[in-house]
């Protein structure tokens, strides 16, 4: 089994200036409206993780798409290193996206990465991280490729 927190962002939430998220499929390039970076703390375990966010829409809206990534936390010193899914390190990679649901509900569907990559450069003591991702989800067939450039939203 496992657990991940996802935090929706409201509607005209306000990311922070210069954060940088966007992906592509192919030809399509799409440019996050929101993001999100910080570190998460998993009560029950006591696992820690960096997160790494970028979506556009709003649930409030019901149009909610969003890619977001983690890697476990190791400690305060720049992290530099490339993720492979299923390679030990625990990277997780997962899409979100609105999905039509019952009067009085807004309804999300969470499908994680078959394969992934994950390349970043993260200073916790600047608050900055940049990455580049791939990831392939096989069954809505999609493969995106994407970079970003985001301030921590914790500090």
């Amino acid at each position: 089994m496992s657990t991940k927190d996802i935090f929706i962002p409201k509607a005209n939430s306000i990311q922070a200036p210069g954060n940088d998220f966007h992906w592509n499929f192919g030809d399509d390039p799409k440019q996050a409206e929101h993001t999100t970076f910080y570190r998460s703390l998993f009560e029950p375990t006591g696992e820690e993780s960096w997160v790494f966010d970028g979506s556009t829409g709003s649930g409030d809206e019901e149009n909610l798409y969003s890619f977001l990534l983690m890697v476990p936390y190791i400690d305060d010193n720049v992290l530099e290193n490339t993720y492979k899914l299923r390679d030990g390190q625990k990277l997780h990679v997962s899409h979100t996206y609105s999905i039509p649901a019952p009067p009085g509900f807004t309804g999300f569907r969470v499908v994680d990465a078959d394969d992934a990559e994950l390349t970043i450069h993260l200073d916790p003591i600047k608050g900055t991280v940049q990455g580049d991702f791939n990831a392939v989800f096989k069954t809505h067939r999609m493969n995106p490729n994407g970079t970003f450039q985001l301030k921590r939203d914790d500090q």
